[in-house]
């Protein structure tokens, strides 16, 4: 008995710990100035979000189901009043009474109580899942915001470049050295980044309510956008995440418990088929006899009694342990199926993982340092008349389609790091760091540097 209160109690010290566990797999590493801010957002998810406080709330209500299922049988009391007295030598007898208790057989209130316990432990495993998947939806509502803000920058950037472009053409049609093409070609640019402007701006709002939703903080406030997503690496190699996959993961926890709680009905169903003990004592009420002397008068006679009940109902009891051995068996099958799927799930997410670390150094080191060439070059050509107005625009075009592409695949990357979590069944330890630039916003400033003025031209 005293072991399953123990084991009861670290159930709920460990339920009490993970609530709150989410950020440990980030702390002491302050190489992303934002880190503290999502840390804190995941711990306020923690704490307030009401799916995450409804699981623990069903984990609590399961736990209570243990020591009802220990408790012993409440004792019956009985009671009857004979219509007719009943004449005997030592008096009339008026009334019985009496007290009995049934007495389980060995080791069934131990086995209920296991199987409440089996299955408190499965939805504890559960609740930990929806800490994790609270945590992933955070992370990648924070990540896609970042994103957007970084998205705003580019288009922002990119339309301070069309209007230095625009002025240019402009004065140079003036003096007939550009066509009428190229100036409404880049009106055309202009009026498409001034669009994509305003859409962008009008998708921060349906961003930040989703974010604030799962940190249950009350309607029409608007988060502030964050500055950027991190570039991360974890220390754990592909072997180290598979295997937390397919031994910690918190499904496979879960239905391991359910398995068990089969297991141990299977066994509380066999022992149905004998019976349970009943003891009592009865007394009965006698009145003083109508003649004097006599032994024992008035005296109520104690019986201590003793019964079974008889479980004639064998077919049913052999349903119970089919069906209980059914329940196990199906819940183990289903769990190596989900084995199966999990190992191709995380096959996955660790291939897109590799081939963003490849894409960003690829990015970094060559595509987007090569666009900045061709740029330069496109610049070059323009103002030697040997480029047209498309072709830098083109070439403007790319830098900063390339300069997105390279964040958003940061952020593709980190919202697998938070899928890898979820199956893993804990936080993957990573860490945060602050994202190298790749065009940056110094580079409107660095085109109209670069680029003849038009009176130059001339």
């Amino acid at each position: 008995m005293m072991r399953i209160y123990l084991t009861c109690l670290a159930i709920w010290g460990l339920a009490a710990v993970l609530v709150f566990a989410g950020t440990a797999a980030y702390a002491g590493d302050e190489g992303w100035p934002e880190q503290s801010v999502l840390n804190g957002y995941l711990e306020e998810g923690a704490r307030a979000n009401p799916g995450l406080q409804a699981a623990f709330a069903r984990f609590d209500a399961a736990l209570d189901k243990v020591p009802q299922a220990r408790a012993w049988p409440d004792p019956r009391l009985s009671f009857g009043v004979f219509t007719v007295p009943v004449e005997t030598r030592t008096g009339p007898q008026r009334m019985r009474y009496g007290v009995s208790q049934m007495l389980p057989w060995f080791g069934k209130r131990e086995l209920k109580a296991t199987v409440a316990e089996r299955e408190a432990a499965a939805l504890l495993a559960q609740a930990q899942g929806v800490k994790l998947a609270l945590f992933r939806e955070i992370e990648a509502a924070y990540f896609e915001y970042a994103y957007l803000g970084k998205a705003l920058e580019s288009a922002r950037e990119e339309l301070e470049i069309l209007k230095y472009f625009e002025a240019l053409v402009e004065a140079r049609y003036t003096v007939s050295t550009a066509t009428y093409a190229d100036f409404t070609r880049v009106q055309v640019e202009r009026a498409k980044a001034e669009e994509r402007i305003a859409s962008l701006d009008d998708y921060r709002l349906p961003l930040s309510e989703r974010l604030r939703t799962l940190l249950g903080r009350p309607a029409g406030e608007v988060l502030p956008m964050p500055v950027g997503v991190p570039l991360m690496d974890t220390g754990w190699d592909d072997k180290q995440i598979t295997a937390a996959v397919t031994e910690h993961n918190l499904v496979l926890t879960a239905l391991d418990a359910k398995a068990e709680a089969a297991d141990a009905a299977a066994v509380l169903a066999r022992k149905e088929f004998i019976p349970d003990l009943t003891v009592g004592v009865e007394s009965i009420y006698t009145d003083a006899p109508r003649m004097a002397g006599v032994v024992n008068e008035g005296k109520d006679p104690v019986a201590i009694t003793f019964g079974i009940n008889l479980p004639f109902d064998q077919e049913a009891r052999e349903a119970a342990v089919r069906q209980a051995k059914n329940s196990a068996r199906a819940t183990r099958l289903e769990r190596a199926d989900k084995v199966a799927g999990l190992e191709a799930q995380a096959s996955r997410l660790l291939f897109g993982v590799r081939d963003g670390s490849r894409r960003l150094g690829l990015l970094l080191d060559t595509i987007v340092p090569k666009a900045r060439q061709n740029l330069e070059a496109s610049m070059d050509a323009y103002q030697a008349g040997k480029a047209s107005m498309l072709d830098l625009l083109t070439a403007e075009k790319t830098l900063i389609e390339l300069n997105l592409q390279y964040h958003r695949v940061l952020t593709d990357q980190a919202v697998r790091l938070a899928d890898l979590d979820m199956l893993a069944g804990e936080e993957i330890p990573r860490k945060f760091v602050q994202a190298p630039a790749t065009a940056g916003k110094e580079q409107a400033r660095d085109l109209r540097v670069s680029l003849t003025t038009p009176e130059a031209s001339k």
